[in-house]
């Protein structure tokens, strides 16, 4: 097995290659209810991306909310996040069901399209090699995607307001 870090490097030479040409438009029809979620149980950060067009997410932004997890992403977007996690491996280690079905303490990606529900559990230490390469696959496509979706938000956050504070 090569070390982590060549591991890594190769994974976003690939995954980069793979972005040099856009995913094929996968349509999204207006008013689908579809929203991806990655939990990475060794940060505890969730990444959440909902469709734009999600009937109950029109006024996400003008609510308060304790984090900014969620953002809407265009629904174009999303169906091309839909078809890269896919091809990343989504496809293959995907198994149906709901977050709620992973062993507590793991890290999931999770997609619920119109109410039809796929978990992609992190696998194991013990797990085949191709398993544990394309849950680091589906992590950095999914990272990528919602890293350039913005999303201003109304934070409920009392404690927030120290970062800004001088502290001498």
């Amino acid at each position: 097995m090569p070390p982590r870090g060549v591991l890594f490097a190769v994974l976003a030479v690939f995954l980069l290659a793979g972005c040099a040409s856009a995913p094929p438009a996968v349509p999204v029809p207006a008013g689908s209810r579809i929203v991806v979620r990655l939990y990475d149980a060794q940060s505890r950060v969730e990444l959440a991306l909902a469709n734009e067009s999600y009937p109950e997410m029109a006024d996400l932004y003008s609510r308060k909310r304790q984090d900014a997890a969620l953002k809407l992403a265009p629904d174009r977007l999303v169906g091309e996040l839909l078809y890269s996690l896919d091809e990343a491996g989504l496809d293959v280690w995907g198994r149906s069901g709901a977050p709620e079905a992973v062993k507590g303490g793991e890290g999931y990606l999770w997609v619920d399209t119109d109410g039809l529900q796929r978990v992609f559990p992190e696998p194991g230490a013990r797990a085949p090699a191709d398993e544990r390469q394309a849950w680091s696959l589906v992590k950095l496509v999914m990272t990528e995607y919602y890293k350039h979706v913005g999303g201003l938000q109304v934070i409920d956050n009392p404690e927030g307001h120290d970062l800004f504070r001088d502290a001498r």
